[in-house]
């Protein structure tokens, strides 16, 4: 079956590009950073960005400090952006959506529209060189000020037809709803921007529900809808899809021993559309095929399953009608 899923036809849309890094990209970029803001001698980079298999969701985001150091340059930015859809092609993805923070990589000069282009950049090479199609998400951060989570809806909005195809909002669940960047929310809806909210992710499944009361078309992660049982008929009735990524999903989770106990397999059975993820490519070690491989195992799911989930991602995604048509037509030529 593995053989088969690094050779099928994929579809990306929840990963991470400072969470995604290849280990040598890491440490050559940490060798080129200017001497006032290079690391401890000593100080292993790639091992600091992988958190630890077990965790909070708050320690799992510490990870992310040293990948943002690294990614403060045009250069930097284009290169991360250009070699995970290079890993992606290779493993036969053939659509991705690249999500980030735009704002957390401007601490050095770089305006947010160039950090924007720079990302489209390396996008953009790696289409010329592969059979793979990228879009670009923008995500503001809940921890964050209202007035910079409007400042990445209307960057969303400016790029719009150029790359960027959503709005995304993450970060720490706890004392963070998504209630409170409702202003971009709307602004986003507004400027026909698609928009997709990390929630119930690592708890809080009332945020799910705020969520989908702000008009998200995906939810990231989802993992806690299980726990607001109207909601999840909600969610089931609209069919908003779910963003799933079991093994992020283990890193921050209290409630999930192991993958068998993921609630997708739930999810899947009651009809909610899934998708199947990576989130974060270095902070889990992993790349697509694997997390399809680990949901196969885990659930005994046969081709007929994984052949719906793929198109359940196709038809997720943030692309015209005319796009997932070509994707939906790819997978089943190799179901």
């Amino acid at each position: 079956m593995e053989s088969w899923l690094r050779r099928v036809p994929k579809i990306e849309l929840h990963v991470h590009l400072d969470g995604s890094l290849r280990s040598k990209t890491i440490r050559e970029l940490a060798r080129e950073l200017p001497s006032d803001r290079r690391f401890p001698r000593g100080f292993d980079p790639v091992k600091a960005s992988i958190p630890a298999s077990r965790g909070s969701l708050e320690e799992y985001l510490e990870s992310f400090d040293v990948t943002l150091r690294l990614l403060q340059s045009a250069t930097a930015l284009e290169r991360a952006a250009r070699e995970l859809c290079e890993d992606a092609a290779n493993e036969s993805v053939v659509y991705i959506e690249i999500r980030f923070a735009p704002l957390l990589h401007a601490e050095t000069g770089l305006k947010p529209r160039d950090v924007v282009t720079a990302v489209l950049a390396g996008m953009r090479q790696a289409e010329a060189d592969h059979p793979i199609r990228a879009r670009l998400l923008l995500t503001a951060l809940k921890q964050e000020s209202t007035e910079r989570s409007m400042e990445v809806a209307q960057l969303a909005a400016q790029f719009a037809g150029k790359g960027v195809v959503g709005f995304d909002l993450a970060g720490p669940e706890r004392l963070y709803p998504p209630i409170l960047h409702r202003a971009a929310i709307e602004f986003a809806h507004a400027a026909g921007v698609h928009v997709t909210l990390h929630a119930g992710e690592a708890c809080c499944a009332e945020q799910i529900r705020e969520a989908v009361d702000l008009g998200a078309e995906r939810i990231g992660h989802g993992v806690h809808l299980y726990e607001d049982p109207a909601t999840e008929d909600r969610v089931q009735e609209l069919q908003i899809p779910l963003e799933i990524c079991p093994s992020s999903n283990l890193q921050t989770s209290t409630v999930i021993a192991s993958l068998a106990d993921h609630p997708l397999k739930r999810y899947l059975d009651l009809g909610i559309p899934i998708s199947i993820n990576t989130d974060n490519r270095l902070m889990s070690q992993t790349d697509l095929t694997r997390e399809y491989a680990s949901v196969v195992d885990a659930f005994a799911l046969d081709r007929e399953t994984v052949h719906r989930i793929l198109l359940d991602a196709a038809n997720a995604a943030f692309c015209t009608e005319e796009e997932k048509a070509d994707l939906r037509a790819q997978i089943d030529a190799t179901a």
